[in-house]
């Protein structure tokens, strides 16, 4: 990434004031004003983060030049909108030649390191049968599953969020399990690691992605489980209950009906699936919150928390 004179990076915009950043447009949406003036609402995102933004007072002809995937210069006013900092641009006009790959987040392990971790737990299961439709799932879809976002929005949606999230519910999973030892070691760790692998197919690619055709129609859960389906006939393990109750904790996952599960938590196993699930995508999303925000002060709402506001404590560094 080139750095322009007066450039900002997005994670150094603290307060309001004028301000121009370089950055790629993550999500750029067009509407109209009361009076039929268009306008866009943008996010803006670089290595260090992404801001909101709002392009007033534009022609049609401005408004149909920029697009989502496009790295852009933008020059305006940081204020302050719902406890957020937000961007009111005056002046944007694309820099081509720029790399998309200069100006997206990645998780914050390498993926060798990523890798490394989850084969020194794939190694350590003694259940052959899990091991073998785990290890075949994840070795079949290895490029994709070290790429991929976890979500579009929310929580882990950055390049290489998806094995980050996954391997991050391992490790809280078993930390679980040392203090519950009935808990089957070998479930949680096939479970955490397939759980949301039909994200690969659910979503487009990994740095702008969007809902495939089968994301939309079937769903990363029903895929996943077809996924489980597919390898244990092929690994000649289908009729093992272990097969069984691990595809229960990918169906179970969402922990509710309401929630995109077919069905609820019927094992402990799934159970901890579910909450551990739970725990590292609001804590994640907690975080974000919070490193946007200065210390003694409130976030936005966040509505994937219910619409909470998350609170900064006094003295907080960075």
């Amino acid at each position: 990434m080139r750095h322009w004179k007066g450039i900002k990076m997005i994670k150094d915009i603290k307060e309001a004031g004028k301000v121009e950043v370089l950055a790629l447009i993550r999500k750029c949406e067009q509407s109209k004003t009361n009076k039929g003036t268009p306008y866009l609402s943008l996010t803006l995102e670089d290595a260090s983060g992404s801001l909101d933004a709002k392009f007033w007072n534009l022609t049609e002809e401005q408004a149909n030049a920029f697009h989502v995937g496009m790295v852009v210069e933008a020059h305006g006013d940081v204020i302050l909108y719902r406890n957020a900092l937000q961007m009111r641009i005056q002046k944007m006009e694309e820099k081509p030649g720029e790399k998309i790959t200069d100006y997206v987040r990645s998780a914050p392990m390498r993926t060798e390191q990523m890798q490394a971790e989850i084969q020194g737990y794939l190694n350590s299961m003694e259940n052959v049968a899990l091991f073998e439709v785990t290890s075949t799932i994840l070795k079949a879809n290895e490029e994709k599953f070290y790429t991929y976002p976890a979500a579009t929005r929310n929580h882990h949606n950055f390049v290489g969020g998806l094995a980050f999230h996954s391997l991050s519910m391992v490790r809280l999973a078993l930390h679980i399990a040392q203090q519950y030892t009935y808990l089957d070691r070998d479930l949680l760790i096939a479970g955490a690691l397939l759980h949301d692998v039909g994200k690969i197919i659910e979503l487009s690619d990994a740095m702008l992605p969007s809902y495939t055709a089968q994301g939309n129609l079937l769903g990363h859960i029903s895929i996943v489980n077809c996924m489980i389906d597919e390898t244990a006939k092929a690994c000649h393990v289908e009729d093992q209950e272990c097969i069984l109750l691990l595809k229960h904790m990918i169906l179970s996952h969402h922990g509710k009906q309401e929630f995109g599960s077919p069905v609820s938590p019927m094992i402990p196993e799934a159970e901890v699936l579910s909450m551990v699930d739970d725990i590292d995508a609001r804590l994640f999303m907690m975080k974000e919150s919070i490193d946007a925000t200065e210390p003694g002060e409130f976030g936005p709402r966040v509505f994937a928390l219910e619409g909470r506001m998350i609170y900064r404590k006094k003295g907080d560094s960075e």
